[in-house]
């Protein structure tokens, strides 16, 4: 064998050991309403169609509901028929991070009073793990330097290898790879954090952007120390209210 044949063979193996069965329903309640997700429709022919929509949200008991994807109503026709093969993969941001994939059936196709693409939730549902350690969800706000312009980001979950920040929709636009440094600093003693990585990935999710970063090595220890400076609040990690005496 091979040393390229055995390096997939090693990653293939290695996303197994990330793989694990999960209920449907507990799955689909981990996908956040309004983001993005792709979708593959398999015709009863073997032809196979990947496209991307919104995932709406779900009735908490057998159905989801989908956005009906932006393509032309030739494709439509022929890919989106009740009782079709439908593989719906999402991203959820809880703890170390998924992708979600269910395997299910076209159940529904609204078009009155609004258009919806209505699918059964499958029994059990395949979670891939993204991460090798969990990540905390977060009251922050940072500052971006973008040139001579100053971007304010809210911080959604940071761990000590990289956090995931939330910008406008039509704001200032990121993409994979794109170096960047995120000042935090704490509100009482006014200490900077500067959390430096690269931006992995960007996903919509409602009227905003997710962007994931992976910190480098110094963006990685001051990642350690703002976490050491952060307290539960109730809902979320933030900044520890120092005392006066």
């Amino acid at each position: 064998m091979n040393q390229q044949a055995e390096m997939l063979k090693q990653k293939i193996l290695a996303n197994r050991a990330r793989e694990e069965d999960a209920p449907g329903l507990k799955s689909v309640k981990m996908i956040r309403h309004g983001s993005d997700v792709m979708v593959s429709v398999k015709t009863p022919l073997g032809h196979l169609y990947r496209t991307e929509t919104t995932f709406i949200g779900s009735d908490g008991l057998d159905r989801i509901y989908l956005a009906p994807p932006k393509i032309s109503k030739i494709e439509c026709e022929e890919f989106f028929q009740q009782g079709y093969w439908i593989t719906i993969k999402a991203i959820s941001e809880h703890g170390e991070g998924a992708q979600i994939t269910l395997k299910t059936r076209i159940k529904h196709l609204v078009t009155d009073p609004v258009r919806l693409v209505v699918v059964d939730i499958p029994v059990s549902a395949t979670l891939t793990q993204l991460r090798q350690e969990p990540r905390y969800e977060v009251n922050l706000t940072g500052i971006i330097q973008l040139g001579s312009r100053k971007l304010t980001v809210e911080l959604k979950d940071i761990s000590s290898s990289g956090c995931c920040f939330l910008t406008e929709l039509h704001g200032p636009q990121f993409s994979p790879g794109m170096p960047l440094s995120i000042r935090v600093v704490h509100p009482s003693s006014g200490e900077p954090y500067r959390l430096s990585g690269v931006t992995k990935n960007i996903v919509k999710s409602g009227n905003a952007n997710q962007c994931g970063v992976l910190f480098d090595v110094n963006g990685g220890e001051n990642a350690k120390s703002l976490l050491s400076k952060l307290i539960f609040d109730g809902s979320k990690l933030s900044f520890k209210k120092l005392t006066t005496q």
